[in-house]
C-alpha cells in the first residue's frame, strides 16, 4: 500500500476515533449537568424553604421582643407602685383610732369634771387650756386619720395595680417564653435545611467540577481532531496533487504519442505518394 494512502487511512481512523471520544466526553458531561441542574434545583427550593422558615422565625422573635418589652415595663411600673407604696405607708390607723377614742374619752372627763367639780379660777382656766389642746388634739388626729385612710385607699389601689401589672406581666412573660420556644423551633428547622442546603451545594459543586474537566477534555479531543482534520485535508490535497500532476504527465505523454503517430501516419502516406507517382510514371514511360 502506497504511504501517503496509508497515511490518509490512519489519519481518518485517528480523526473519527477522537471524535468519538469527544462525543461520548460530552455524553458524559451532559449527564454531569443534569445531574448538577438536579441538584441545584433542589438546592435552590430548600433555599426558598429556608426564607420562608426564617422568615416565620424573625417574625416570632420581633413579636416576642414586643411582648418582652412590655413585661419589662410592666414590671417596671410595678416596681415603682411598690416603692411609692413603701413612702406612703405611716403609722397603722389601729393605733390612730385608738388614740382618737382615748382623747375623745379624755375630753369627755374634763368636760364632765369642768361641769361638777368646783375650783378655782385659774385651776378652771388650767382645766379650759388643757380641753381646747386636747380638742385641738383629736382634731389633728382625725386629719392625720383621714389622710391616712385616704392614702390606705390609694394604697389598696396601688396593692390592685401591682397585682394587675404583675398578672400583665406573668401573661406577658408567658408569651415570651411561648414565641421563644417556637421561634427556636423555627431556627432548628432553618439550621438543618441549611445543614442539607450546604450538602447539595457541595455535590452540585463537585458535578460540577466534574463537568467542567471532562469539558475540558472533550474541547482537547475535538481540538486534537480538527488539527487531525487540518492533517487529512493537506494529505488529501497532496494526493490530489499527485494524481493531477500524474493526470498531465499522462495527458503529455498522451499528446506526445498521438502527435507522433500522426507525424508517422504523414510519412507514411508521403511514401505512398512518393511510389504512387513513381508507378505513375513508369506507366507512361512504358506507353
Amino acid at each position: 500500500m502506497p504511504k501517503k494512502i496509508s497515511d490518509l487511512r490512519s489519519a481518518e481512523e485517528k480523526f473519527r476515533a477522537l471524535l468519538n471520544k469527544r462525543d461520548d466526553i460530552n455524553s458524559q458531561a451532559n449527564v454531569l449537568r443534569s445531574e448538577r441542574d438536579t441538584l441545584n434545583d433542589q438546592k435552590r427550593a430548600l433555599q426558598e424553604q429556608v426564607r420562608g422558615e426564617r422568615d416565620k422565625r424573625d417574625a416570632l422573635v420581633a413579636e416576642m421582643r414586643v411582648h418582652k418589652q412590655r413585661r419589662d415595663e410592666l414590671q417596671g411600673k410595678a416596681k415603682e407602685l411598690i416603692e411609692f407604696k413603701r413612702k406612703l405607708k405611716g403609722r397603722p390607723l389601729g393605733d390612730l383610732n385608738e388614740e382618737i377614742r382615748n382623747t375623745s374619752r379624755e375630753i369627755e372627763e374634763l368636760d364632765l369634771k369642768q361641769q361638777t367639780v368646783p375650783m378655782t379660777i385659774p385651776k378652771e382656766r388650767e382645766l379650759l387650756d388643757d380641753l381646747k389642746a386636747k380638742r385641738e388634739d383629736l382634731e389633728k388626729i382625725r386629719v392625720i386619720l383621714s389622710e391616712q385612710e385616704k392614702i390606705a385607699k390609694e394604697i389598696r389601689s396601688i396593692d390592685q395595680s401591682i397585682d394587675e401589672l404583675f398578672r400583665q406581666a406573668d401573661r406577658e412573660h408567658e408569651e415570651v417564653v411561648r414565641l421563644s420556644d417556637e421561634s427556636q423551633t423555627f431556627h432548628d428547622r432553618v439550621t438543618a435545611v441549611m445543614k442539607e442546603v450546604a450538602g447539595l451545594k457541595a455535590a452540585a459543586d463537585k458535578k460540577h467540577a466534574d463537568f467542567v474537566k471532562l469539558k475540558e477534555e472533550a474541547d482537547a479531543a475535538h481540538n486534537r481532531a480538527a488539527e487531525m482534520r487540518d492533517t487529512i485535508i493537506e494529505i488529501r490535497k497532496e494526493r490530489r496533487a499527485k494524481r493531477l500532476e500524474e493526470e498531465r504527465s499522462v495527458r503529455e505523454v498522451n499528446e506526445a504519442t498521438r502527435k507522433a503517430l500522426d507525424d508517422e501516419e504523414k510519412k507514411d502516406k508521403a511514401a505512398e505518394e512518393a511510389l504512387q507517382m513513381l508507378l505513375d510514371r513508369k506507366k507512361v514511360e512504358i506507353r
